[in-house]
């Protein structure tokens, strides 16, 4: 029997556009309360507690997706549901007060028909159910690097990474997020666009900063696995590469490129592999430079007077195929770029005894970037002199060196 709300909130309580309110019986209610993990099935809000003070108010309402009645009023109440099934748990979801208010206006009830209201309480639902099934193994914690990209910034919300981390059965651990939403935010560190010597000496100095807190972390045992989502100009990204420990599991998200805003690899995607060739042979075995023709192509007309004569010049590029930003798309490949540039790595160690430095010119997707930095073996390997392009110059501009000592005042050369 429907009575008036009296406004107390009920976990057993259903309320209609009217303001009259059916008792779902207990065991009906419980199951759709657990089922939805206590969040609204449209917007996630948690509704054990209310929003402001954090008291223990139940403020979630039970929702029909068709109406209890069949009277005109009754939103999407003219489906052929049976009556005796429409207090039942597959008919109930659970909203907040505002979703259950927009649902049920008039106005959409075309746009939230029962056909879209079963699809959104069934996706809510096995997500809820997934997410509560995986053990503490299965944490992981979350370090974003983000930076300004062409003058405009990252964004990548929790919301984006909690999906990320789901396609791989794990879940966040947000201990390494710093005073903003961030654990690494370079967006404010000023002279990205121009490149200037100042922003690479800043975000390497951040970049120490946040990494020592990771360190500590893991010290601790805090941190036991890493997810690395980063966004950034590829110096940068290279940069944190060497700073991440070997010794600590870590996953790589890269940013999807098919016009979503999602993270993630795309498994169906062909697999390619990569070669490395021996472009030219310098009078100084000591001095060596490669180029990587991965995202795009690199042009050694353009590499300026950081390559002379005198420089040994490699080059790594994809197998038979032309050079794309979406080149590398799943792990499988990243792991045939990593194992290309481990044994190019090699190939400059054993070739070129003395070399005090690798001059490298880099056309990579992030991912790329950052497994660079992880598979330079800091005491085999000589440091790298990263080049990148700048805009209002011609050819490729020195911006950040990995060796340790260096203190990013220009080029030291």
């Amino acid at each position: 029997m429907a009575k008036r709300a009296s406004g107390k909130a009920s976990a057993t309580s259903a309320i209609g556009p009217d303001g009259l309110s059916r008792t779902i019986p207990e065991r009906i209610a419980r199951r759709v309360w657990v089922a939805a993990g206590g969040r609204c099935t449209i917007c996630n809000s948690y509704l054990l507690d209310e929003e402001y003070t954090g008291q223990a108010v139940m403020v979630g309402q039970l929702a029909h997706i068709v109406g209890w009645s069949t009277a005109p009023g009754s939103p999407r109440g003219g489906d052929p549901l049976h009556a005796d099934q429409r207090n039942l748990a597959d008919n109930l979801m659970l909203l907040c007060h505002d979703q259950h208010k927009v649902i049920d206006d008039k106005s959409l009830w075309d746009t939230y028909d029962p056909t879209t209201l079963r699809a959104m309480k069934r996706t809510h639902e096995q997500r809820i159910r997934k997410v509560t099934a995986l053990k503490e193994e299965r944490k992981t914690t979350v370090l974003r690097v983000v930076g300004n990209l062409h003058g405009r910034p990252v964004e990548l919300d929790d919301t984006r990474v909690i999906a990320a981390l789901l396609e791989r059965d794990r879940f966040p651990d947000w201990t390494l997020r710093g005073a903003d939403e961030f654990e690494v935010d370079l967006r404010a560190v000023p002279g990205e666009d121009p490149g200037s010597p100042h922003y690479w000496t800043a975000a390497k100095a951040h970049l120490e900063d946040r990494l020592e807190h990771l360190r500590t972390q893991v010290r601790k045992g805090q941190v036991t696995h890493l997810s690395v989502f980063a966004l950034a100009r590829i110096p940068v990204l290279i940069l944190l590469g060497t700073m991440l420990d070997e010794t600590l599991p870590t996953q790589l998200y890269p940013k999807r490129r098919d016009g979503s805003e999602g993270w993630g690899w795309s498994p169906d995607a062909p697999e390619v592999e990569f070669r490395f060739d021996r472009v030219r042979i310098g009078t100084d075995r000591t001095k060596v430079a490669v180029i990587l023709s991965v995202s795009g192509t690199v042009d050694p007309e353009r590499l300026g007077e950081a390559v002379g004569d005198s420089c040994t010049l490699y080059e790594l590029k994809p197998d038979g195929i032309t050079p794309a930003p979406t080149l590398i798309s799943n792990e499988s490949t990243l792991d045939l770029f990593s194992q290309t540039w481990r044994e190019l790595l090699a190939t400059i160690e054993v070739e070129h005894p003395g070399a005090r430095d690798i001059a490298v010119f880099p056309a990579v997707p992030a991912a790329a970037a950052v497994s660079m930095g992880r598979h330079l073996m800091r005491v085999a390997h000589p440091p790298l002199r990263i080049f990148d392009r700048m805009q209002d110059f011609d050819t490729y501009q020195f911006t950040i060196s990995t060796a340790c000592a260096d203190e990013q005042k220009g080029d030291p050369r």
